[in-house]
Order: structure tokens, then C-alpha cells, then sequence
């Protein structure tokens, strides 16, 4: 988006909202990285409370989330490539948003024998989502390609 913003409006759009946009860009990206790392956070921290008995001070959880955010940094300059499976990748992670809790509720309710249609109906549509989008993923790979360039982002 920031591209075509850049491409397309930067003539007739201020400096000042072109700055803006990418700075609040930026900070989307430093809070989203937060939001979505925590899990890790959290694991990290309950490995080492249970391994040691005793809650984790503030500088080793500083320590932890700094090692991590190296960690992905590390990733992404070794792997620029990437973005390009992040349709595949996408597409594999669907079910987990869309399909388990419809089926895990199934499983969890036990409800009635058509009772649970709605939810049966919803987890196969997330099912077939996913499905879609492994397969376009798959194709975009096949007919573009990738280049595979490690440690050479371009």
C-alpha cells in the first residue's frame, strides 16, 4: 500500500501525510510485532519459571524479547525471500483461526445431532478457504517463481 501511495498520489498528496503514513506504518508494525510475539514471550518465560521455581525478573524478560526481536531480525535479512510464501504460509495457518474452534466447540459441546450444522457448516468453509488458498498460493509460486537469494535482500 505504501508503495502505490508513494507511486500514485505523490504528486498531488503533502509531504507531511506521506511522512505520517510511513510513520504510522512503522509504529503498526513495532505494536503488531509486540501483539503477535507475546505468545513466544510467554512461553519463554514459562520454561524458565518452571525450570527454575521462581518468577522471572525484569531484565531476563527484557533480555528474552530482545533476544527474540534479534531472532526475527536474523530471519528476515537470512530469508528475504519470504514474503513470497507468505500466501502459502497464510493459507496453512487458516484453519487455525477459522476451522478448529468451530470443530473444537463441536467436540467441547457435544450439542445435539443437528444442532450443530451452523457449526459444521462453518468449519468446512474454513476448511475450503484454506484449501483455496494453498492452491493459489501453490500456482503463484509455480507460474512467478521464486528467487531464492539468502542473506541478499533486494
Amino acid at each position: 500500500m505504501l508503495n502505490a501511495l508513494y507511486k500514485f498520489h505523490s504528486h498531488d498528496t503533502s509531504k507531511f501525510v506521506l511522512g505520517l503514513t510511513s510513520m504510522l506504518v512503522v509504529v503498526n508494525s513495532l505494536s503488531s510485532f509486540q501483539i503477535y510475539a507475546m505468545p513466544v514471550f510467554d512461553n519463554l518465560e514459562l520454561r524458565f519459571t518452571s525450570c527454575m521455581n521462581k518468577p522471572c525478573p525484569w531484565w531476563l524478560r527484557s533480555g528474552f524479547r530482545i533476544f527474540f526481536g534479534c531472532f526475527a531480525f536474523f530471519i528476515a535479512v537470512a530469508l528475504p525471500f519470504l514474503p513470497s510464501l507468505a500466501g502459502l504460509l497464510g493459507g496453512i495457518a487458516v484453519p487455525i483461526t477459522l476451522a478448529y474452534p468451530c470443530f473444537m466447540w463441536i467436540l467441547i459441546k457435544k450439542p445435539c445431532k443437528y444442532s450443530a450444522i451452523f457449526h459444521w457448516l462453518l468449519g468446512s468453509l474454513g476448511i475450503v478457504l484454506s484449501i483455496s488458498i494453498v492452491t493459489g498460493a501453490i500456482w503463484n509460486i509455480v507460474t512467478i517463481g521464486i528467487q531464492v537469494h539468502f542473506f541478499k535482500p533486494e
